[in-house]
């Protein structure tokens, strides 16, 4: 019995040596060394995917303005163009907008331009964030072009994406324009 209580002894005591030793070797470490194994609390506040968010549009040019249920406000049009606003960006979010995609019946005219802004003043070019020409392909409905577009626009908190498609002579039928992205945090 007294030779195991003194093993145990000397067990407690070799351990306590160890813990003392390696609690003296890290005072001397370097920091970046023993920040390397600890891990990184970072935000990267650029990942896609972060919240998927899009914003889905149907309206009927020269014949009804916006269609229910759709991302379209306070629509107007007239020959040529129809202009309407997107819902607003969350408030402490940044909406990163990276495709559009949609289908434009036009009749007998031709789409010229679909432009994505911040506000209303299409006139005024430093609003503008994208704009869009072409190509347009032909759809499966007579007379219709669809897109398809890469783009990159930020919209912060708050702030009410505009859009204006324009064609020439003019506009109508039954349309749809998507854009499509994520939202971060503002911060």
């Amino acid at each position: 019995m007294k030779k195991s209580m003194l093993q145990v002894r000397r067990v407690l005591v070799f351990a306590l040596v160890l813990f003392v030793v390696a609690g003296a070797l890290g005072m001397f470490t370097s920091n970046e060394a023993v920040a390397q194994v600890r891990p990184a609390l970072v935000k990267n506040v650029d990942e896609p995917g972060r919240t998927p968010w899009e914003t889905r549009t149907q309206f009927l040019p020269n014949a009804g303005g916006c269609w229910v249920p759709s991302d379209c406000y306070n629509y107007t049009d007239g020959t040529g163009f129809a202009v309407f606003d997107l819902r607003p960006v969350p408030a402490g979010k940044r909406w990163i907008v990276q495709m559009a995609t949609g289908g434009l019946v036009n009749g007998q005219s031709r789409i010229t331009s679909i432009e994505l802004t911040n506000g209303r003043g299409f006139l005024v070019f430093d609003n503008i964030k994208w704009i869009f020409s072409g190509p347009f392909t032909a759809g499966t409905s007579f007379d219709s072009a669809i897109f398809s577009a890469n783009l990159f626009a930020t919209f912060g908190p708050g702030e009410t994406p505009s859009v204006r498609v324009t064609g020439n002579p003019n506009l109508s039928g039954y349309s749809v324009i998507v854009f499509s992205g994520y939202l971060i945090d503002a911060n």
